[in-house]
């Protein structure tokens, strides 16, 4: 996760990892994680039909049908569940077939598993829940299936980040318009107090911010450290953005815990248009930060510059 931000568990199985197996009349769990492993889907679903053990689990956890899940093998995982594999059964660092198949964007073993009555909000030790990871990585239609059997998109990860949060950071619009669409709350704040809109402004999601937007974010919120979302698209350069979010009532003279303000980020980084746009918005070219320096101060482009001064002096 970018955030905070966020890291998430590494969920991508190794096939080369030693297993040891007793001798049994059947077919050996080995047979099929090395079918999994070279992708002969036909033959793996062959001999899960006779594995001797279809709860089958390495010594970190990993089960066949983690295995399964995590290549997209829905017709493997689907027997290994007939024939008693545990969909609940979780690895040493809590991950399970569900979350490794959702975050792998495998929807057709994502929905075997929520038909066999997986839960779909156990979550890992990360604390991601497999919507979330569905949403960050972008998989819509596992996301859309996850909501619509009942995954709950209030949930956050160990960083405080929602489904909506990563979607919106990531530039997920489907995924953001799938969730609000179900009337998530568009202000739940992760560690940082970052909120979706904040991290929408500071990585020039546009059309996710305004969907946000129409769907009641606040534009007055604030992370810890007083980045409000009108402060990230100013320091982005994005026009469109600062617009839209002070048309929808941003202060434009909103302070970070520093003293800085949507000026001081626009001047900065010589967004001109910005320091002029936000000047003519009433934005105050005179503030001085907790440094007792202005805006005028941090630029370094001479167009900026330029306009701060004479602005200054009206």
């Amino acid at each position: 996760m970018k955030t905070f931000v966020l890291a998430a568990i590494c969920a991508v199985i190794i096939f080369s990892m030693p297993i040891t197996v007793s001798a049994q009349s059947g077919v050996s769990p080995k047979k099929v994680l090395e079918a999994l492993a070279g992708r002969e889907f036909k033959h793996a679903l062959d001999l899960a039909g006779k594995v001797d053990e279809p709860n089958y689990s390495d010594k970190s956890g990993v089960t066949l049908l983690m295995y399964a899940a995590e290549t997209g093998a829905a017709d493997v995982c689907r027997v290994l569940l007939e024939r008693g594999a545990d969909h609940s059964l979780r690895t040493a660092n809590g991950t399970t077939a569900l979350y490794l198949a959702a975050q792998n964007g495998h929807t057709g073993v994502v929905r075997t598993l929520l038909e066999k009555g997986a839960d779909p909000d156990i979550r890992p030790d990360n604390g991601a829940t497999p919507l979330i990871a569905a949403s960050e990585y972008g998989h819509t239609d596992v996301a859309a299936l996850l909501v619509e059997k009942g995954a709950d998109a209030s949930l956050q990860d160990n960083h405080g980040s929602t489904a909506l949060i990563l979607a919106s950071q990531n530039g997920n619009e489907e995924i953001v318009r799938i969730l609000l669409g179900k009337g998530i709350d568009p202000d739940i704040q992760d560690l940082n107090g970052s909120t979706a809109l904040i991290l929408a402004a500071q990585e020039g999601q546009t059309e996710i911010a305004r969907m946000l937007l129409q769907s009641g974010a606040d534009v007055n919120r604030q992370t810890l450290n007083g980045n409000s979302a009108l402060i990230l698209a100013s320091l982005k350069g994005n026009m469109e953005t600062v617009q839209m979010l002070l048309d929808s009532g941003a202060p434009v003279d909103t302070k970070t815990t520093t003293g800085a303000t949507a000026l001081f980020a626009a001047a900065s980084r010589g967004h001109c248009q910005i320091v002029s746009f936000l000047l003519e918005k009433g934005a105050d070219p005179m503030i001085r930060d907790t440094k007792d320096k202005t805006a005028y101060m941090y630029a370094k482009d001479y167009n900026v510059k330029s306009v701060l001064t004479s602005w200054s002096k009206k």
